[in-house]
């Protein structure tokens, strides 16, 4: 059963095909949005769309995974919280970013191309694939894009970028959820 795999990001998505057990038959890859200025977020994350629609056409998946983005925008302005005898808790102020407005449009993007397929599909949180994988979940960014990369090493897999390594990672890790394995068996 074929694994599609997600590592995304708005500078660069990385992607993975996987057909467990055999990791040498891997198809990897990543694409990039260069966005021009000026363009809507719309404009945006339609470009990721297009080579979503892209992969599910050429490849067929029957199984869709992709890194959930952890943090969830509530409200752009910050709220003072409960006073204590040190006074008035203040919270340090909200600064959205476009990774944070973007990435979940991107996610919903693959789990509509998902859906729209009847395929089934996972979310799997940073920490959760990290600790599987990887061994540790409470790991940094960075020491886990590198972490990710000597996986790869280690398995022989061509990964060109962090993206591409990590998005192999989802990959293996997808193929040990619960989801995965009920359709393999069925």
């Amino acid at each position: 059963m074929l694994i599609l795999a997600f590592d995304q990001s708005i500078a660069r998505t990385g992607w993975c095909l996987y057909e467990p057990p055999a990791t040498k038959s891997m198809i990897i890859g990543s694409f990039t949005s260069r966005p021009e200025k000026g363009m809507s977020t719309e404009e945006k994350t339609g470009i990721f769309c297009d080579e979503i629609e892209k992969l599910f056409r050429e490849h067929k998946p029957q199984f869709v995974i992709w890194e959930a983005a952890t943090e969830v925008i509530r409200s752009f302005a910050p709220k003072t919280g409960k006073g204590d005898l040190a006074g008035v808790k203040t919270p340090p102020p909200l600064t959205v970013n476009a990774d944070q407005l973007i990435l979940r449009d991107i996610q919903g993007h693959i789990r509509h191309a998902a859906r729209a397929r009847r395929l089934p599909y996972e979310a799997v949180n940073p920490r959760t694939w990290r600790a599987s994988i990887l061994k540790n979940g409470n790991l940094d960014r960075e020491t886990a894009k590198k972490k990710a990369r000597e996986m790869c090493q280690m398995l022989r897999i061509p990964a060109k970028n962090e993206d591409q390594a990590e998005a192999v990672c989802i990959a293996l890790y997808g193929a040990t959820t619960q989801t995965y394995r009920m359709k393999a068996a069925a």
